[in-house]
């Protein structure tokens, strides 16, 4: 027994052992890099007065020796083949050991290769050699500092912002760059932001980094004309979130017409008076979805504020604006839930319906009409006899049942004047709605703020009045468990003979979210004829909501019973298919772009991370803002290295044997334990 417990306990160890040795870092961040266990690469020194570092290289491979290339990767765009060719070209001679100067600029790209005395590739690296890679380290302490002498620096952490003070009590510009790290698998990723300092002094908001409760790590040095002018240091942030929350925009006050987005002002008294909003400009197809940060930074002031986004939309079918309000102390607020604008649809689905309503007021011999939108429908209407006002309601009525009941459907989704316009056409039939909700329902929600529109528009010949019938339905036992908090309704129209099985008007429902659910979370579930459910509804697609009165708006096509429930995986952000992720970290018109960090060419843009905002000359200066923006500066931290050949893959298939060792690892301690224990 007791030779069996050691095998598994040495076993356990081996697999440990394998594990550590296999996921020890190789990454861009290390020190010390090397190239296939052949080649040494050792930044050994940090020029101040240059930006630039030296690298020291080294190989004990013999018969070979080291070959090199340093170019800028954004203005040249080299293949593995052609970087290999210069690299022998340029060296001159044939070493085990070099010394190269490299920049420090973020676009600058050290290429290595080992090359036999024959003249084969027999490996190669590229790696960044940005100075926030290289100094972040964790074992960059060695690396001494030449050519120049370096500030003291302190820094505090309070209210979301790292307060950074320099020994020098110079004013100017400058810039802080920092990384921070939140928690054994947290979020670790460097930013280089622009700021002024005051006899020294700075600061700059990382609120956008803090999330939850906890201990937050933050490495920062100074950068002063593109120069690191401090070592870097390391200051702690013990964060203990709030429960309290800044409101949201009144969103039934923003106005979003035809790629216009005009952001009203607030009252001097309001909560909201100073404070910074982001928004997002949300576009859908079908299947597709994007998203760009706009307007980063604007505060709210007394005054509109106009953004011109038509030069946004152009590649998808619908678009939405989310806003956010800052907080600019998130000891004590968390920022505001983010709220949507209405849809605009640039699929002309109201046009259509326009068009369709101005046929038949023709057919039915009314002069032609520039647009039959509610006005102008109800003025018709109104100078009309009687004979004639009944035949112009049926006219109008059929119209819409001819409409494309998609389109319809979208049309009332998305713009308001489709929705005036049948409302218009809703009271010409003169046919009455009431609610009929019943009591068990009531304990869910508020019926005074139930509103319907579209159901007189389906009843059934020789009806006056159609019921919006609400019930309590049983719980649903084959809900998927990523939902939580079911609230299973029946919903139906009572003399309405197509309602379960489909309208010929689509009906557009405003219904409080019932008790109890997370409206950061809902989703809409409809439930099928057989008993499945299906995601109907969710922000964006098929429903608006406003947190004010606590309403949600969709629009459907027949009823069943409606399941409202809350998304477990979904953020503060309901699940939407449509709607793409909110980028954390947009980027900020507000900030000018630094010459020294720009864009790594490298690195492929990431769909979820989108570029610059758009701003609108014709905007209103704002306040100056106190807190500093932030301008994403993450570039590649990979680093290719091929023993013959380059390298077409990723380290997707070394993340899943690492997985393997470690599943192997614990499998095999837990057994030895459990054989220990027994």
């Amino acid at each position: 027994m007791r030779k069996r417990r050691m095998k598994w306990n040495v076993l356990a160890l081996c697999m440990a052992v394998v594990l550590i040795v296999t996921m020890l870092p190789t990454q861009v961040l290390t020190k010390a890099e090397t190239i296939d266990g052949k080649v040494e690469i050792k930044p050994i020194s940090y020029d101040i007065g240059e930006n630039a570092f030296n690298y020291q290289i080294t190989t004990s491979e013999e018969n070979a020796y080291i070959a090199y290339y340093v170019y800028n990767g954004k203005e040249y765009n080299y293949t593995m083949d052609e970087l290999f060719n210069l690299a022998k070209e340029t060296t001159e001679q044939k070493n085990r050991q070099v010394e190269v100067k490299v920049s420090g600029n973020i676009l600058d790209l050290l290429y290595v290769a080992l090359i036999s005395t024959e003249g084969d590739l027999l490996c190669y690296t590229r790696c960044n050699t940005a100075f926030n890679h290289i100094l972040f380290a964790d074992d960059a302490e060695n690396i001494e500092y030449v050519n120049g002498t370096l500030d003291d620096v302190s820094a505090e952490v309070k209210n979301g912002k790292i307060i950074v003070k320099d020994s020098s009590n110079q004013s100017g510009s400058g810039g802080i760059c920092y990384t921070f790290t939140h928690g054994m698998n947290g979020d670790d990723f460097g930013k280089l932001v622009n700021c002024d300092f005051t006899d020294g002094e700075a600061q700059v908001d990382i609120s956008d980094c803090i999330s939850e409760s906890g201990e937050y790590l933050f490495k920062y040095c100074i950068v002063k004309n593109g120069v690191v002018t401090t070592k870097v240091n390391t200051v702690i942030y013990n964060y203990t979130k709030p429960t309290a929350k800044l409101d949201s925009v009144n969103i039934s006050t923003v106005k979003w017409e035809k790629g216009i987005l005009t952001i009203p002002g607030v009252d001097k008294n309001s909560q909201l008076m100073g404070k910074r909003i982001e928004a997002t400009i949300y576009g859908s197809n079908d299947n597709e979805q994007w998203s760009r940060g706009i307007c980063h930074g604007t505060q709210l002031g007394n005054y509109d504020r106009e953004f011109n986004l038509n030069d946004e939309i152009k590649d998808y079918k619908y678009y939405k604006v989310g806003i956010v309000v800052k907080s600019n102390d998130i000891d004590n607020y968390l920022n505001s839930d983010e709220v949507f604008t209405d849809i605009y649809d640039t699929t002309s689905s109201s046009e259509e319906v326009d068009n369709t309503l101005k046929d038949v007021l023709v057919q039915a011999g009314v002069d032609s009409v520039d647009k039959a939108d509610a006005d102008t429908l109800n003025k018709i209407y109104n100078e009309a006899d009687e004979t004639k006002k009944a035949e112009i309601a049926k006219a109008l009525r059929d119209g819409l049942k001819e409409t494309d009941t998609a389109t319809l459907r979208t049309a009332m989704q998305t713009n308001s004047d489709t929705r005036a316009t049948v409302e218009a056409i809703e009271k010409m039939s003169g046919i009455t709605v009431a609610n009929d909700v019943s009591e068990d329902v009531k304990a869910y929600i508020d019926t005074a703020n139930i509103k319907v529109l579209g159901a007189a528009l389906n009843a059934d010949d020789g009806v006056s009045n159609v019921g919006f019938k609400i019930t309590k339905e049983a719980d649903v036992a084959t809900l998927d468990s990523k939902y939580k908090n079911a609230i299973p309704l029946g919903i139906t129209l009572t003399n309405v003979s197509t309602a379960a099985s489909g309208l010929a008007v689509p009906v557009t429902i405003t219904i409080p979210v019932p008790r109890g659910i997370d409206i950061s979370k809902l989703v809409i579930l409809h439930m099928n004829a057989d008993g499945t459910v299906n995601e109907n509804f969710s922000n964006g697609n098929g429903y608006s909501y406003d947190l004010n009165s606590r309403t949600i708006t969709f629009t459907v096509t027949h009823f069943s019973t409606f399941i409202f429930a809350e998304a477990d995986d979904t953020s503060t952000t309901p699940g939407n298919p449509t709607t793409p992720e909110n980028p954390t970290t947009p980027a900020n018109p507000t900030t000018p772009e630094n010459p020294t960090t720009p864009e790594n060419p490298t690195t492929p843009a990431n769909p979820t991370t989108p570029g610059s905002s758009v701003t609108n000359p014709t905007t209103t200066a704002e306040p100056a803002q106190s807190q500093a923006t932030e301008t994403d500066n993450t570039a590649s931290a990979t680093t290719e290295t091929v023993t013959s050949s380059p390298k077409t893959g990723d380290n997707g298939s070394m993340a899943v044997l690492w997985v393997l060792f470690a599943g192997c690892a614990i499998t095999a301690f837990c057994y030895a334990k459990k054989r220990v224990r027994r």
